[in-house]
């Protein structure tokens, strides 16, 4: 059976096609399938064609010009930091030179000033007394005069300002002149020493003003005078330091202070107080003619003042800068201080006055 049926495929398969037949059977040939191992292949060299296509895209040589072009501007950019550095650089050497020649130009002028001013005050010989026709170098002082009528004294302030009725005779009570005032900032006190030997400021209202170091020196040596200092902080707290003596010298010596004898509520309890105790016996200085082995007042905000040869210069200054602020602050030492009271150097007072009191007469001023 199984023969005979073999032997009809074989007549099928051999006989010749007829178009208009039947479509003949064909027996599935073993070497006509697909093989799975051939479309893995050839789906694998397809994937590694495409590999290769993308890599060559993305790994393209770049041309000789093009790479000479990024050379080139990658030689002009080193070029032009280089340059650039080297300006920076020349520059920041010309500005350290032109400050180191300033500063020096600015040191020379203040010792050669320093030391004219030096020479100018040797020559003035007894300044002080008018009986000697000494004529300073520096100029011709104006000196207090008693008014015939009034017997008062008439005070030159200044180059133009005059106080008139200090230390009237008539008077049953010795009156307190004010020397001395701050409560705004309208007027600066980082003067010279010629302004603060004449004195400056709003002489006729007696606020923002200084008397005058030659007017100091002259009432204080011709009348006994006591010393009131008034300070007020920005809290509206008032004290009071009074000195039973004081005393101004002369130009020559610099109008050095002394004073003692200290009482008050300034500084609490305390029997001894920071302005004494510091600044007695000690020269006046401006930023332009110090007696200091350093130039204390530039330190300090340029204020003249009777500062001290410590560290710290100043432990009371009461013409420093004025406040601005109703905190009370302002630069490191350059303030309105009392350090006795308020010992933030910080820290600068809202108001001051200083005033003295004819305690006796012991000569006559002329006429």
């Amino acid at each position: 059976m199984l023969k005979e049926q073999q032997q009809q495929f074989k007549q099928l398969n051999s006989s010749p096609l007829n178009p208009n037949s039947d479509i003949q059977i064909v027996a599935n040939r073993p070497d006509m399938l697909p093989t799975p191992t051939t479309t893995s292949t050839r789906t694998k060299t397809n994937h590694k064609k495409i590999r290769l296509l993308n890599i060559e895209r993305l790994t393209r040589i770049p041309s000789n010009a093009t790479i000479e072009r990024c050379c080139f501007l990658l030689i002009h950019l080193l070029f032009y930091i280089i340059i650039l550095t080297i300006v920076y650089i020349r520059l920041g050497q010309v500005a350290n030179k032109q400050e180191k020649i300033f500063l020096a130009l600015n040191l020379n002028d203040n010792s050669t000033h320093h030391d004219i001013f030096q020479h100018r005050l040797l020559n003035c010989n007894h300044v002080s007394h008018p009986e000697n026709n000494a004529v300073c170098s520096c100029e011709i002082l104006s000196y207090p005069r008693r008014n015939r009528t009034t017997n008062c004294l008439q005070i030159n302030i200044g180059l133009t300002d005059t106080l008139e009725n200090i230390f009237c005779q008539n008077d049953e009570q010795a009156q307190w002149l004010v020397i001395q005032n701050r409560q705004t900032n309208s007027v600066d006190f980082n003067r010279t020493w010629i302004e603060y030997r004449r004195g400056f400021g709003n002489v006729l209202s007696q606020t923002d003003f200084w008397i005058g170091n030659e007017n100091l020196h002259w009432l204080t040596n011709s009348y006994s005078c006591r010393l009131k200092i008034e300070l007020t902080d920005w809290y509206n707290e008032t004290r009071r330091a009074t000195y039973e003596i004081f005393n101004i010298a002369n130009q020559k010596d610099g109008y050095r202070i002394q004073i003692s004898g200290y009482h008050g509520d300034m500084e609490g309890t305390k029997k001894l107080d920071s302005f004494s105790r510091w600044h007695y016996n000690a020269r006046f200085s401006t930023y332009d003619h110090y007696a200091t082995s350093t130039n204390c007042p530039k330190s300090h905000g340029g204020g003249g003042w009777w500062y001290h040869s410590g560290i710290e210069c100043a432990h009371t200054q009461l013409n420093g800068r004025f406040a601005t602020h109703s905190d009370g602050l302002i630069p490191f030492n350059t303030g309105i201080l009392w350090i006795g009271w308020k010992s933030d150097r910080h820290y600068s007072f809202q108001r001051v006055t200083m005033s003295i009191q004819s305690k006796s007469k012991h000569n006559r001023l002329p006429n």
